[in-house]
């Protein structure tokens, strides 16, 4: 314990980034957390043998990275907080959208529990962050893709994945937020992009980008 004491700023940066890049399809790999964390593949590759050392991940050299359940327990207290920090940035002090995140990641690892109390308290216990990600990490994700949604359908905005300012900003800028209603009208998997409409407007978008919107799928499934 007095080790992961030691580390334990660098360990939970690594167990969120594992955890978000969990729900990628594609699965964790060196090479992803090296480009989330702005690090080197080496410097990845040592972390990764401290948390398996630790008893917090699952890995060997070439297959998965996964979470061992300690590990995704203390992952999702990690996100619990950075999502609380966002809704007191952003609803309280009235910080930028495409800023919360970064302010968050500063503030996520000198939140004591007794904090984390009262911000949520505060706030009204509030069940997603700005972005729409559910602050108590649990539970079935019954979202899709705005890239794989149907076409012509009522879609509702639920969260956006990609958290990167300038995404967030560009989203904003086309109004294609959390709350948001949606409806793809036409999609051309050979060019990789789609036309949204977004209230009154329509929007040309890469599926790439559409990728990371998660919206709600009309009722009885796709």
């Amino acid at each position: 314990m007095s080790q992961l004491a030691a580390l334990s700023e660098n360990v939970e940066e690594y167990l969120e980034a594992i955890h978000r890049l969990s729900e990628d399809p594609r699965g964790v790999s060196t090479t992803a957390l090296a480009r989330r964390l702005q690090v080197t593949p080496a410097s990845v590759t040592g972390m990764l043998r401290r948390l398996r050392d630790l008893g917090l991940i699952n890995y060997s050299r070439y297959r998965v990275i996964a979470l061992t359940d300690e590990g995704k327990l203390r992952a999702r207290q990690v996100l619990r907080r950075h999502r609380l920090a966002e809704r007191l940035l952003t609803d309280v002090l009235k910080v930028p959208l495409d800023e919360a995140h970064a302010e968050a990641c500063r503030l996520e690892h000198a939140v004591s529990p007794e904090l984390e109390k009262r911000i949520s308290d505060t706030l009204g216990a509030p069940e997603v962050c700005p972005h729409g990600h559910p602050v108590d990490v649990a539970g079935r994700d019954d979202t899709i893709s705005l890239a794989e949604a149907p076409l012509n359908t009522a879609l509702l905005v639920a969260r956006l994945s990609d958290e990167s300012p300038e995404v967030v900003r560009y989203l904003a800028d086309l109004g294609i937020l959390p709350g948001a209603s949606a409806k793809i009208e036409t999609r051309k998997a050979a060019a990789g992009t789609l036309v949204v409409r977004v209230g009154a407007a329509t929007h040309t978008l890469g599926l790439a980008l559409a990728q990371s919107v998660r919206v709600h799928p009309p009722r009885g499934g796709r």
